[in-house]
């Protein structure tokens, strides 16, 4: 059925792609492409009410048109489109013509448009722009720009930009930008600029435009998805389980977290969250707290303000994994050793002076503390200590350029569900008490 549907648009643009003028018609019929009621030169009509019982085949249309298997208009279409497999403007618009002819043709400022709308089963193609919303099973495409909407159950793909909607049930493209949505199961693409939202398991995009950028701060574009990349900067949001950027003054939020700094002067870096950060700052610490004696902390996060030479300190943003062992037991008699997460905004002094640049600092933020009573297992049941901390700290001596001491102190909350006797379930417990830690900082 496909191939006589094609076969059918072949022959109609052999017949009829030379015509030189079109005349118009309200209504017309056709059996199949050269046999209806617009005779054997049907490409030289404008419809504005079509039926086709096979394949059709006409010049434009202007209201509405029907295709058992496909509709094929060479200038343009304006209205509804409705086909069992395919249908096409722009169809033939270039036969027969030399390289030179059609470049002379698209500058004289020629279009195959459509505007209104495709609905089909397998697929709808338009060769320049799409003004409206198309929807098929397969796939739509539009070689020049979208305005408005698509709906695949393959895919979409826009050669050039979109301004608007795509939704596929498997992926999204739009070549050289995308201000608007796309969603899709498995992946969503634009080579140039996101100025919208990208909702897939893959997001890809050239770079986004967000409120931190140098090039265009009046947008903002959001990727969300298992994997998420914007190859050349990323200034607006990912939100997945991998983010991966060039240069980054956007915001990721993440288990894994790639990206590089900026580089525009004058412009912030952006903020990652995430369990593992690569590209920018870091630092280990070692300390004890009145939980446990032995607690080792690598940090990995931004610098924020480095290219902003009026600010008087330097501003990070670090996210930190903890592992902790030796429990108080005067504090934490049922517990042996902890996982934990912490979020913290770190304020290093800024110095001309040798030795003396980001000499102290101090911090606030919040720690997630998983609390386990089995040594080498994890508790299954809830056992988190929260705890705001605000420290200090500063180095040991200006000649030792990243050792720092520093005192913090906390106020804990510890939710924990406890089995209650005789089979009566859990019942959730929830205790506070102040807290301070010591320790040594490698930065």
């Amino acid at each position: 059925m496909i191939r006589y549907c094609l076969l059918m648009l072949c022959i109609s643009g052999s017949l009829y792609a030379q015509r030189k003028k079109s005349f118009e018609k309200t209504f017309q019929f056709s059996l199949a492409p050269g046999v209806g009621t617009n005779g054997l030169h049907a490409g030289s009509f404008t419809n504005i009410f079509s039926f086709n019982l096979t394949s059709g085949y006409s010049a434009a249309n202007k209201f509405l048109e029907i295709g058992l298997l496909s509709n094929a208009n060479e200038i343009e279409t304006h209205g509804l489109q409705i086909s069992g497999i395919a249908n096409v403007t722009g169809i033939n618009a270039y036969k027969g013509l030399s390289e030179k002819e059609i470049e002379q043709k698209y500058k004289n400022g020629f279009e195959a448009n459509m505007i209104g709308a495709q609905v089909s089963g397998v697929i709808n193609s338009v060769l320049s722009n799409a003004y409206g919303w198309q929807a098929t099973g397969g796939v739509n495409i539009v070689r020049n720009a979208l305005f408005g909407f698509q709906l695949a159950g393959l895919s979409n793909v826009v050669y050039k930009y979109s301004f608007g909607f795509q939704l596929a049930g498997i992926s999204n493209t739009s070549l050289q930008s995308m201000d608007g949505v796309q969603i899709a199961a498995i992946t969503n693409h634009t080579q140039g600029g996101l100025y919208g939202v990208q909702i897939s398991a893959l997001n890809e995009a050239g770079f986004i435009e967000g409120k931190n950028g140098y090039e265009n701060s009046d947008y903002t574009g959001l990727q969300l998805g298992l994997v998420n990349k914007a190859r050349e900067r990323m200034n607006g949001y990912q939100v997945g389980l991998i983010n991966i950027s060039g240069r980054m003054q956007g915001t990721q939020i993440g288990l894994i977290n790639i990206y590089k700094r900026g580089k525009d002067i004058g412009t912030r870096d952006g903020t990652s969250i995430g369990l593992i950060n690569i590209g920018d700052v870091g630092h280990l610490a070692v300390y004890a707290n009145e939980l446990f004696t032995t607690n080792i902390e690598i940090a990995t996060g931004n610098s924020k303000n480095k290219r902003i030479a009026s600010d008087s300190k330097n501003k990070y943003v670090l996210n930190s994994l903890i592992y902790s062992s030796g429990s108080n037991a005067i504090v934490l008699d049922d517990v042996s050793w902890a996982l934990g997460y912490a979020l913290k905004k770190y304020f290093y002094n800024r110095s001309t002076l040798a030795g003396m640049g980001e000499f102290w600092f101090y911090s606030y933020g919040m720690n997630f503390t998983h609390l386990n009573s089995v040594k080498g297992k994890i508790t299954k049941t809830l056992d988190l200590a929260l705890r705001p901390e605000v420290s200090v700290g500063r180095k040991i001596h200006p000649k030792i350029s990243n050792v720092y001491v520093f005192a913090a102190v906390t106020y804990a909350t510890r939710l924990k569900n406890d089995v209650l006797d005789a089979g009566n379930g859990e019942q959730l417990m929830i205790d506070h008490w102040p807290g301070a830690s010591l320790g040594v900082l490698i930065h």
